[in-house]
């Protein structure tokens, strides 16, 4: 993974690749939370943008600096999981990409999909702390490698006690302030809140409007302005021309 053009490395700022949840749960229409407009039962759901994914994620792998991923990593024993009564409204949920799991069946829902799945991952483990985070980080830009960061809450901040380190080493460590570019699903969900979570810690953040998608819980367009208000929003169109 080698960044390029876009301007000099002195005078462009550093990009890391943000890649949000794109997992065979909620990527593949057969999976246990396939991320779909849960208001209109017209819609294709994530399956749509797959494309976008991929073209972005080439994009990524040519043009930033490093690639991230986060994903869900569950166990029996998360506060989201409830196997017998979840309910959305108090943030339970059925068993979902069970990357802990000892069923091999069930850890497969927790697999990057096809086409965008990293190769040799740096991987965070989801009860990493700063230590681990940091030297992730490093193995990470010293071998141009990609991160997988698993996650026990929907929220990388919250569920993977390391998320913070690791955004700051990486910024370190590149030695400039890193721009990220993000991607993936639920854009109302996981997706905003890795993109506000960064525009909070004081990040750079481009957001690529048609390589996410939502669950309908938050109007697209709110969500969109939102994120304009602190970064960058832009279509694959434009980044990749750029």
């Amino acid at each position: 993974m080698a960044a390029d053009s876009g301007g000099t490395s002195a005078t462009r700022p550093a990009r890391v690749g943000w890649i949000v949840d794109v997992q065979a749960d909620f990527m593949d229409p057969a999976g246990r939370l396939y991320v779909r407009d849960l208001f209109d039962d017209s819609d294709p759901g994530a399956v749509r943008i797959v494309p976008a994914l991929e073209e972005v994620a080439a994009w990524m792998r040519k043009r930033c600096d490093v690639l991230v991923y986060t994903g869900d990593w569950h166990g029996l024993e998360d506060a989201e999981i409830d196997p017998v009564d979840p309910d959305p409204g108090q943030g339970t949920y059925p068993p979902h990409c069970m990357g802990r799991s000892p069923d091999p069946e069930e850890r497969a829902g927790a697999e990057i999909i096809a086409g965008i799945r990293p190769v040799d991952p740096v991987v965070l483990a989801h009860d990493a702390g700063v230590e681990e985070a940091a030297a992730a980080a490093r193995r990470a830009v010293a071998g141009q490698r990609p991160v997988f960061v698993q996650k026990t809450r929907f929220n990388v901040f919250e569920g993977n006690p390391g998320a913070d380190a690791l955004v700051r080493s990486l910024g370190e460590l590149l030695g400039r302030r890193p721009e990220f570019v993000v991607i993936g699903v639920a854009r109302d969900v996981c997706v905003t809140q890795a993109v506000d979570g960064l525009l909070e810690r004081g990040c750079e953040v481009t957001a690529v409007r048609d390589a996410t998608w939502g669950l309908g819980l938050e109007p697209e367009e709110v969500t969109l302005a939102r994120w304009a208000e602190g970064g960058r929003v832009v279509t694959v169109a434009e980044l990749v021309g750029n």
